[in-house]
């Protein structure tokens, strides 16, 4: 409570000047009856010796000394607590505060409250302060003021207005002061600007307001554990799957209140993981109800942190994709029934194409099965990746495991890891085909010390480039045809049409051919692989 820390001086406070006055007057008294005395002419009365009118001056002198040094004990007195007074004004000056009569003008305004409120001193003195500031209260002014006469003081929150219009919130404590003689003289008044708590309590109001709507009205199950796993936040969603209410669940862990204990140990598992490592991870869970049919869920769960950034627990959202997975499920089987069907259809075409050349060239049934033997392979290898693409390194592999009888030192394969959509995989290993048939035939591979080198890289640049060059060594020297064959069309027609790019086969070689092909990496590079689901919780 703030209050003056002393009485003013006022004209109530006579005691000490009358203690003065009675001094005089009896020094006064003394001096007269002396001369009196002295004066006297009564023969039957003496007059007064030498030595007591001395006393009696000495006495009067005696006194008349005390009254004037009380009289300046009191002006300092006095003095001293105007000081005091001018220092605390100046010290509730630099407060939030203000002073207000009776009738609710305002007789103070110090530097603060101009702060406050933009009001000079100029401006506020005289005024009635609930008006001049449009004072608002939930209690009424009355109640105010009925509590301030009757208990002497009142604090509460009030909204007023700044000279520039903006509201401003305040904590406010109004204390009474009384006279001497226990009369209201002035009410003090001491502020506290909370403007800005009040809008992080609205800004804090919103958001959880958002929060629960989120909670909600999401179709995932949103939820948050402290650092022991134990539930500090679910949504309905979440209650509804477990079939509990709240109070069944806050401040429980998964093992209390899953029916699947197995599913609860894996979930504590996953959760305890991510709180160790620190880091948010997305996996696969299962999580049902007692005697319903296992739902899976995608879940994504990050650590939760405190401010210090210490994790004290994790925050989880999971997503039902128990739908999607017998989609993906079954069109897996449609996938699965379709290669095998494609694989069928090829060894059938090898078979009539054999049958049909029986009696003709042997190397031309050679060469048509071992293309067909190409392509199948090729599709073996989209077939495991799910027609999503493939590595090209095993595109490569695939691609040259037919022609290995002389070993491995015959090819040297060096290239970065890459996977290339399922349309280039299948045009670069009918090309390897290709290009290995005639090495054998014709080039390098014709000749027992006999050498191929295949490399691919990425060309940096503003649009990056893949390179992949087929170069034969200690082979025969190499002439161009005179016409160019099937193996040549295919790569420098087919391929450079699947590539999207160049490819050109360079003859007049001493030792075998050299087949460089161009295309921009976007057109024959898959999308960056993506890690599969770690599914658990499947008992």
């Amino acid at each position: 409570m703030v209050a003056i820390p002393f009485s003013l001086p006022s004209p109530t406070s006579r005691a000490p000047r009358l203690l003065v006055t009675v001094v005089i007057g009896f020094a006064v008294a003394l001096l007269a009856l002396g001369t009196l005395l002295a004066q006297s002419d009564e023969p039957s009365r003496p007059a007064v010796t030498a030595g007591e009118a001395a006393v009696l001056l000495t006495l009067a002198t005696a006194l008349f000394a005390a009254s004037i040094w009380a009289n300046r004990k009191i002006q300092r007195d006095i003095d001293a607590k105007f000081h005091r007074l001018e220092r605390f004004m100046q010290a509730f000056g630099q407060t939030q505060g203000m002073l207000r009569s009776l009738d609710g003008r305002i007789v103070f305004w110090g530097i603060g409250a101009e702060r406050l409120y933009g009001y000079s001193e100029k401006e506020a003195l005289g005024k009635d302060g609930v008006e001049l500031l449009y004072t608002r209260c939930q209690t009424s002014l009355e109640d105010i003021n009925s509590a301030l006469v009757r208990d002497g003081e009142w604090q509460g929150e009030l909204t007023r207005r700044h000279k520039d219009g903006r509201d401003i919130h305040i904590v406010s404590k109004w204390s009474l002061s009384r006279g001497e003689t226990g009369e209201p003289e002035v009410a003090i008044e001491v502020s506290h600007d909370i403007t800005s708590i009040k809008l992080a309590e609205r800004q804090l109001h919103q958001t959880n307001a958002l929060l629960r709507a989120i909670l909600e009205t999401a179709p995932g199950l949103i939820y948050a554990k402290d650092i022991e796993g134990r539930i500090i936040l679910a949504n309905v969603t979440m209650l509804d799957l477990i079939d509990r209410p709240w109070s069944d669940v806050d401040g429980r862990t998964d093992m209390e209140f899953l029916n699947s204990k197995s599913q609860a140990r894996t979930v504590m598992a996953n959760d305890r993981r991510i709180m160790d490592r620190a880091r948010t991870e997305e996996f696969e869970e299962v999580i049902s109800h007692e005697g319903n049919h296992p739902r899976i869920w995608s879940s994504t769960k990050a650590p939760l942190r405190a401010a210090d950034g210490k994790v004290i627990g994790l925050v989880g959202v999971s997503v039902e994709i128990t739908e999607r997975k017998r989609i993906e499920e079954r069109l897996q089987l449609m996938v699965n029934e379709l290669n095998h069907r494609v694989k069928n259809t090829l060894a059938t075409v090898q078979a009539i194409a054999s049958q049909t050349l029986r009696g003709g060239d042997p190397i031309v049934r050679q060469n048509l099965e071992r293309r067909l033997m190409a392509l199948a392979a090729a599709h073996d290898v989209l077939t495991r990746e799910n027609w999503e693409g493939a590595g090209i390194d095993d595109v490569v592999t695939g691609a040259l495991a037919p022609f290995g009888e002389g070993g491995d030192y015959r090819f040297a394969v060096s290239g970065p890891s890459l996977r290339l959509l399922p349309r280039a995989a299948l045009a670069l290993a009918m090309a390897l085909h290709e290009l290995t048939t005639n090495a054998l035939k014709y080039g390098a591979l014709s000749m027992p010390n006999g050498q191929v080198a295949i490399n691919w890289q990425v060309v940096e640049g503003a649009k990056p480039l893949l390179r992949l060059t087929w170069t034969e060594s200690g082979g025969p020297p190499v002439a161009a045809p005179s016409r160019r064959g099937f193996g040549v069309r295919l790569i420098e027609r087919s391929l450079a049409q699947d590539f999207g790019g160049e490819a050109s086969v360079i003859f007049d070689q001493p030792a075998g051919i050299i087949a460089t092909i161009e295309a921009p990496l976007a057109d024959v590079a898959a999308s960056i692989e993506v890690t599969p689901f770690v599914q658990a919780g499947t008992q």
